[in-house]
């Protein structure tokens, strides 16, 4: 999450050090909460919202860092994070008509693991974002790595972007643009949040700056044009 533009406060506390805020505060996307200045600038963040940390939070095994709030929806227990990947393809498979002919496997892992796959060179990721997940083909395996300690919905959204990659490698293997590539991912995942009722997550995807939004926004031209079923026509056919 990006911290907002700094802006006039109410009385009011900081919702980290519990400090009275005075003439700036600064808010996060979607989070009521509001924090100082000092905090913004100094505290850790944590690994999932971007939050600053006070002083009761979640150190996890690999070095993230997690407040309570994001730590109370993350998915840690493998069962768990395989059950809510199973609802996420099926959900993806039946609402955009996106089905493969054969399978994806699954693997919850940490970010070190996560980030030395990523480091073999096979993900579209640009330079200093985060890895939260990551399809992978070597052969005949094809497995979505997903990191452990993400919240659902991030998690969710996640593996629905790695799944249309899964997807891309399967129906339309002669695809080489990146742009294209990661615009259709992100359109899934985009239509995904809007199959669960997430409209302010899904309209947050065109609000924040991100590398993949310009693409995002291509994608959604070409829907407003053909349609999903349309979209869906011409990523079989595109190189």
């Amino acid at each position: 999450m990006a911290d907002a533009s700094p802006r006039p406060a109410p009385t009011d506390r900081c919702a980290t050090c519990g400090e009275m805020l005075s003439g700036k505060y600064y808010t996060l996307i979607d989070r009521p909460e509001r924090y100082c200045a000092r905090c913004i600038a100094t505290r850790p963040r944590c690994a999932s919202c971007g939050a600053p940390l006070g002083d009761q939070y979640w150190h996890l095994h690999d070095g993230r860092l997690q407040c309570p709030a994001c730590h109370q929806v993350a998915i840690y227990d493998p069962e768990l994070a395989r059950a809510v990947f199973d609802e996420t393809v099926a959900a993806v498979a039946s609402h955009l008509g996106m089905t493969l002919n054969v399978g994806v496997a699954f693997r919850l892992v940490d970010a070190p693991t996560l980030a030395a796959l990523r480091a073999e060179g096979c993900s579209d990721v640009p330079e200093g974002e985060r890895t939260l997940g990551l399809y992978q083909r070597r052969g005949h395996i094809r497995v979505i790595y997903m990191l452990y300690g993400l919240p659902r919905l991030t998690f969710r959204t996640t593996v629905a972007h790695e799944y249309a990659h899964a997807w891309q490698a399967e129906r339309c293997p002669l695809l080489r643009d990146p742009e294209l590539r990661e615009g259709h991912a992100e359109w899934v995942a985009y239509h995904h949040l809007l199959s669960l009722g997430c409209t302010r997550a899904a309209e947050r995807m065109l609000a924040t700056q991100h590398p993949y939004r310009p693409a995002l926004e291509r994608m959604l031209a070409l829907e407003r044009q053909l349609g999903v079923a349309g979209v869906i026509e011409y990523m079989t056919r595109a190189e």
